[in-house]
């Protein structure tokens, strides 16, 4: 447990620093520094992403050869954005093209033989190798490496490269949204948003490489900063753009929700909820809500298992169980806004695993007990009918 929550910390402590990079690389961006994401009115400079005003995007295409099988569901993938006639054709070759186009701003391309040849036989098309060599500049080449050749080729491109290529897609439309919004001070906001959804897509793709989340979970939590990147042009006239909850999807604004009714009273209002999230900010709130939407599924699982409980006095007593560790939960929470933001974080999702396994380990308790009281019932009735016979 001890080695779990250092893990953590670093893990936490990583993203921080990330998002203090990308933040202080904003603020250098005109100087003509060599930064990994920049929006700037500038030509000459040397950066990885540039959007260069009324010139469009920096586009150097390297054109690959490779089949297309990760690029099959990226225009799935990019069906909440509204698709252009072209993309409407349905020709394979029309899709790579308009892939390679619309990655190009990010200037890469795979140099490594060893990747080249690996990804060779994986089969991967040439946005598909922009992609891995876009990750691969944030990572040691060899944890790359011997992560995809692990996972083998159906893996790396389901799990891997589809919701990467669909994430750059939105990253490099976000930079485009960016630079064409005239009024600066929701520029600006704007552009700080994009640092942070950044920074954060970088944390995901550290854990994914350093295995400390399943692929699975990457494709979950990847998928979360992709639709921020598109959320960017609606947040364009919104005065919001700082508002944490503005930004959140559907579902995490219903666990932000469900946060609130355990939070909020006569002594802890709404706006210093509201407040105590904006200092937060949204990266580690995606932290908190994934967590808590994971301890949601596991109350859920729980009471599902002590319904189907068939003794009364067993029931009560798991649905007491559960009450009381319901209850400490809750106080859990309450505690931690009463913190600093970043003792607030460390708190909630410190204590993750423990509630979630407590949680489990009444499911299992109720899974149990009906199983007993099943067998119970059959020797039962075996015995009656040996009896009678």
């Amino acid at each position: 447990m001890v080695k779990i929550k250092c893990f953590s910390v670093l893990l936490v402590l990583i993203l921080l620093l990330l998002l203090f990079i990308s933040c202080d690389s904003g603020s250098k961006a005109g100087a003509g520094t060599n930064t990994r994401a920049v929006v700037k009115s500038v030509a000459g400079t040397n950066t990885r992403t540039v959007v260069k005003s009324g010139s469009g995007t920096n586009t150097r295409t390297v054109v690959e050869s490779g089949s297309d099988k990760e690029l099959g569901a990226v225009t799935g993938i990019d069906e909440r954005t509204e698709p252009k006639p072209e993309e409407e054709t349905g020709l394979i070759t029309d899709v790579e093209v308009k892939d390679e186009d619309e990655l190009a701003y990010l200037n890469e391309t795979v140099i490594d033989p060893r990747f080249q040849a690996l990804l060779d036989n994986f089969g991967v098309s040439g946005a598909g190798k922009k992609t891995i060599s876009y990750i691969q500049r944030t990572l040691p080449a060899n944890v790359v490496y011997d992560y995809l050749n692990q996972l083998g080729a159906d893996v790396t491109i389901e799990k891997i490269i589809k919701p990467t290529v669909s994430l750059l897609r939105a990253r490099g439309k976000a930079l485009r949204v960016i630079e064409g919004t005239t009024d600066e001070g929701i520029k600006t906001g704007l552009q700080d948003m994009f640092e942070k959804y950044d920074a954060l897509s970088f944390s995901y793709l550290w854990e994914v490489f350093n295995r400390a989340i399943k692929e699975n979970d990457f494709v979950e939590f990847i998928a979360r900063c992709d639709s921020r990147f598109r959320k960017l042009k609606e947040m364009v006239n919104s005065p919001r753009v700082k508002d944490v909850y503005a930004w959140l999807d559907a579902d995490d604004r219903v666990t932000i929700d469900d946060i609130g009714k355990i939070v909020i009273s006569g002594t802890y209002d709404k706006d210093r909820f509201n407040n105590m999230l904006n200092l937060l900010e949204d990266p580690l709130v995606i932290k908190i809500v994934v967590l808590c939407q994971s301890i949601k599924k596991r109350q859920e699982e729980a009471l599902k298992a002590i319904e189907s409980v068939s003794d009364d006095a067993e029931k009560q007593k798991l649905q007491a169980r559960f009450n009381t560790l319901q209850g400490e939960y809750n106080s859990h929470i309450r505690s931690a806004f009463n913190q600093s933001s970043v003792d607030l974080y460390f708190q909630i999702t410190g204590n993750g695993d423990k509630y979630r396994n407590d949680f489990n380990a009444i499911e299992k308790a109720a899974k149990a007990a009906e199983a007993a009281q099943g067998a119970a019932a059959a020797v039962k009735s075996s015995g009656a009918a040996g009896g009678g016979s």
